[in-house]
């Protein structure tokens, strides 16, 4: 694997970890990367992480035998069409999106779902950005492979094998399992997590005596409610139905609770903590 070369649109905080644990990895794979701030391709490149800074989308990816997305989500379909025509024979694309429809969607009307990978890596951080980048944070972190119907087997291996490379669990599952599957354990809780935090500073007194004194349980649920608003904006615009469907059976089962507390049903609030804890 030492002979090849990956490209990256985009080095933030996944594209970025990705590429170190590459690199620490396997030294002499080549990276070649382009991103719009220059000056944290320009750190990369002083880091040793980075070979090759590119300019833009053009002639110099025709040498990459593998090119990944790690743009925000609704961004990586328009680096589809743009990197299309420089794409080498045999070279794969995947991205690092944490909903899957939307660029499925692009390949097929691209006509690119023979050379297409889907990959979601299962960290992260709610800090962003290059600089907060580490070489270690998708160690013994699931990585999800989602292929096309028409993805080369090799490529799906390939992507499988970098995958263990860099310390990851691969998973290979079908791209709409995926999206239910992030709605519950991922999306789900960020707002979750924000809509709590909104309703305390809704009902915090003055002085904010609620914010002053929320400590362990309520820091731990919460920490998630500082990630960037950007990104999970575009998250949940990209993967409404499956959010929608998961959040109307929270909020069914928190009507339950509502009504269980208001019959005082002990029984049933003493099952809603046995039962969690147990699963």
């Amino acid at each position: 694997m030492s002979d090849k070369v990956i490209g990256f649109i985009g080095l933030g905080l996944i594209g970025g970890s990705i590429a170190k644990g590459i690199k620490r990895a396997c030294p002499g794979i080549q990276i070649m990367a382009y991103m719009r701030t220059r000056s944290k391709l320009e750190q990369a490149q002083r880091d040793g992480i980075v070979d090759v800074i590119l300019d833009g989308v053009g002639e110099d990816l025709r040498v990459c035998d593998m090119i990944f997305l790690c743009t925000p989500v609704e961004y990586n379909a328009r680096y589809l069409s743009e990197l299309r025509p420089f794409l080498k024979n045999g070279a794969v694309v995947t991205d690092v999106g944490s909903t899957k429809a939307n660029i499925h969607q692009a390949v097929r009307d691209l006509g690119m779902e023979e050379c297409f990978v889907g990959g979601h890596p299962m960290a992260g951080s709610e800090k962003t950005g290059y600089e907060n980048a580490s070489d270690h944070l998708l160690e013994n972190a699931y990585y999800m492979i989602t292929p096309t119907p028409f993805s080369r087997q090799e490529d799906v291996d390939e992507l499988v094998k970098l995958a263990k490379l860099i310390g990851a669990i691969p998973i290979v599952l079908d791209f709409a399992r995926h999206d239910r599957i992030v709605a519950a354990i991922s999306h789900l809780p960020h707002i979750i997590a924000s809509s709590l935090v909104n309703l305390i500073q809704d009902k915090d007194p003055k002085g904010e005596p609620m914010k002053r004194l929320a400590a362990g349980g309520f820091k731990d649920i919460t920490r998630i409610a500082s990630s960037s608003p950007e990104m999970w904006e575009q998250i949940c615009m990209t993967n409404t139905g499956p959010i929608r469907d998961v959040l109307e059976a929270y909020i069914h089962s928190l009507q339950q609770i509502h009504t269980a507390l208001g019959q005082k049903d002990g029984a049933a609030i003493y099952d809603l903590f046995d039962q969690s804890r147990t699963y």
